[in-house]
């Protein structure tokens, strides 16, 4: 009788089509003390005043712990979802409390959207390039991902009204647009306002939802905030917020405002899911957020970000080979550069590893195989020595690669 170990198993389609998260890939080879990391897109929790947040815990644990460790609303707590509907007012979003699904990050609210909305073989339109985990959540549901070149000033309307044509004219089923209009993950860019409104208009004529993910919008490194797109097309717009890059990741707290006809399909699925968010840490985070320091902070790490970006911008200038380009972001955590023919990002990366440097590469941000001449720098979390060594190294495996010196 054959025994568990020597049966096959078949695994689900949509697992064999999931395309796992490049970035992650590589941010796992570079795991080694002393890697100077221009891969990951975490905070700086430095700024943090850990002293008050400890004694916040302890004080929620001990005077509310019988709530804090129970089971919570499917929806998320009602004082959390106040404080981000004052926080999405910024942007020019009017939402009520009973309008926001709070979730376990904006990487679990798009999961559960796609999940409600996106059917096999459905096409979602995407950035060029566009962040990588969305990518590998549209291809977990085996929707078709068609990407929509960019510029300085993000996504090219007359480029989307072209590729809705060319897959509506092949019988396919054009089911959403997919962007980061804010300080964009990988392109630092923002979407222009005359952008959004013709993006806008052309998702309503098409039919088309839009998913807006938007992390980083508070993030301006002079503080300041663009209109939303979901103001003005609030009927197909799903918006999707995070605390994970203005406070901290480990709580894991994000949210989603979405048309009203969809908020009960997305509750249902919220709780099939994970029943519901960590009170804990809706409490932990609404306490913080009750208090104005909240602010201050804020402000403190987007200098710190503006300066940090600023010592990138002036070591690639010293270091990179002659010919490369990169944008430069008003806010974010993000550089997206080319560089000159004869350079594979993709192919160096790990020599850039050996030598304790760590980028992505730029293939990691496509899903038809582009991007072997980009590489995204995250230079959020390393500090600025290790930005300008880092840059150094990578300058000159560069550089090395045109003029054939490398390592072989």
């Amino acid at each position: 009788m054959p025994t568990t170990a020597n049966r096959n198993i078949e695994l689900a389609r949509r697992t064999l089509a999931a395309r796992p998260s490049e970035v992650r890939k590589v941010f796992r080879a570079a795991q080694r003390p002393g890697m100077i990391s221009f891969a990951n897109g975490a905070p700086y929790l430095g700024a943090l005043d850990f002293e008050q947040l400890a004694e916040s815990s302890q004080r929620i644990l001990r005077e509310s712990g019988s709530i804090a460790l129970q089971y919570g609303a499917g929806q998320g707590t009602l004082e959390l979802r106040q404080h981000i509907c004052r926080l999405m007012a910024l942007e020019g979003i009017r939402a009520a409390p009973e309008d926001v699904i709070v979730t376990c990050g904006s990487q679990q609210a798009l999961d559960l959207a796609s999940k409600v909305l996106i059917n096999p073989g459905d096409v979602v339109f995407a950035e060029a390039p566009s962040y990588a985990g969305g990518m590998a959540v549209f291809t977990g549901l085996e929707a078709e991902i068609v990407h929509v070149p960019t510029d300085e000033n993000g996504l090219i309307p007359e480029e989307l009204e072209a590729r809705i044509a060319k897959v509506r004219a092949a019988g396919k089923t054009a089911k959403a647009l997919y962007t980061i209009p804010n300080f964009h993950n990988p392109g630092g860019m923002n979407l222009s306002p005359e952008r959004r409104a013709l993006v806008g208009q052309l998702c309503t004529e098409n039919g088309l939802l839009i998913f807006e993910d938007n992390p980083y919008g508070l993030l301006g490194f002079e503080g300041q905030t663009m209109r939303a797109i979901q103001p003005d097309f609030q009927d197909i717009t799903l918006y999707f917020g995070s605390f994970s890059k203005m406070f901290a990741p480990g709580l894991r707290i994000g949210w989603v405002v979405a048309p009203e006809r969809l908020r009960e399909h997305l509750v249902n699925a919220n709780e099939t899911t994970v029943l519901n968010p960590s009170v804990l840490s809706q409490m932990i985070l609404t306490e913080y957020l009750d208090t104005p320091g909240w602010k201050s902070t804020l402000e403190e790490y987007r200098a710190l970000y503006a300066a940090k970006c600023d010592v990138l911008v002036d070591a690639l200038s010293q270091n990179m080979p002659a010919g490369t380009t990169w944008t430069r972001p008003e806010g974010g955590f993000y550089l997206w550069v080319t560089v000159p023919e004869g350079i594979d990002t993709d192919a160096l990366v790990y020599e850039c590893i050996e030598r304790g440097v760590v980028y992505v590469p730029g293939t990691a941000f496509f899903t038809d195989g582009s991007g072997h001449d980009k590489l995204r720098f995250s230079f959020c979390l390393p500090t600025h020595e290790e930005i300008r060594k880092g840059a150094a190294i990578v300058g000159e495996v560069f550089s090395q690669a045109l003029t054939g010196t490398g390592a072989r």
